[in-house]
């Protein structure tokens, strides 16, 4: 699926504005990352958990960056950044010195998925009362679909990653029905809203130009 939000990312790249132009980029090192995945070629000791931690990393530092260009609050930019920029040095910190290079950092991943979810939230109370008279209308709104996606994501592996530990020692089969179907369901819904967001985009201007 992210081969599919790839290409309508690269057939609609003139339609969209700053922000959303940037995604591309994204897409473009998620679609050869899961390449790489499908043949091990990053997997040490058996396993491509460190290089899942830089993923991640790499995905907060982007999505912070990218959230925060909806917020036109030049203030507010600077505390998020500091914000972010603890979190990052936290998971550093995990990754070294706690749970270690070479196993799933869930306690970096769950703080940065909650600080990711705190910023989506806060996108949504700013929509909801925004003193604008412009009427906007959601099931089309670029932005809004964007992180809706980001939003039940991070949510969902929450979820997994604040159980994966104890689950894995438990070695509970239905945990790992339940959460893979989870994941897979919400990876397809990003990827979807991503998709269905750069239309919009591409449809907006097309109607634009034609007036």
């Amino acid at each position: 699926m992210d081969v599919v939000a790839f290409v309508c990312c690269l057939f609609t790249y003139r339609s969209l504005d700053k922000n959303f132009k940037s995604l591309l980029v994204l897409l473009s090192f998620l679609v050869v990352y899961d390449f790489v995945n499908i043949f091990g070629w990053i997997n040490i000791y058996h396993s491509n958990a460190w290089c899942n931690n830089i993923e991640d990393i790499l995905l907060f530092a982007f999505y912070t960056r990218f959230i925060q260009g909806f917020d036109e609050r030049p203030e507010k930019r600077k505390q998020v950044y500091i914000g972010a920029g603890v979190v990052i040095l936290l998971s550093i910190v995990d990754i070294l010195f706690l749970q270690g290079i070479w196993k799933r950092a869930t306690a970096a991943t769950v703080l940065q998925n909650l600080f990711l979810i705190w910023m989506s939230c806060n996108y949504y109370y700013r929509l909801l009362n925004n003193d604008s008279d412009e009427y906007i209308e959601l099931i089309t709104h670029p932005p809004f679909l964007a992180l809706t996606g980001i939003f039940f994501n991070y949510l969902t592996t929450t979820f997994f990653y604040s159980l994966f530990s104890y689950m894995v020692y438990r070695n509970n089969y239905h945990f790992y029905l339940i959460a893979a179907t989870l994941l897979n369901l919400t990876t397809f819904a990003l990827n979807f809203l991503f998709s269905f967001a750069f239309i919009c985009f591409f449809r907006k201007n097309r109607s634009s130009s034609l007036l």
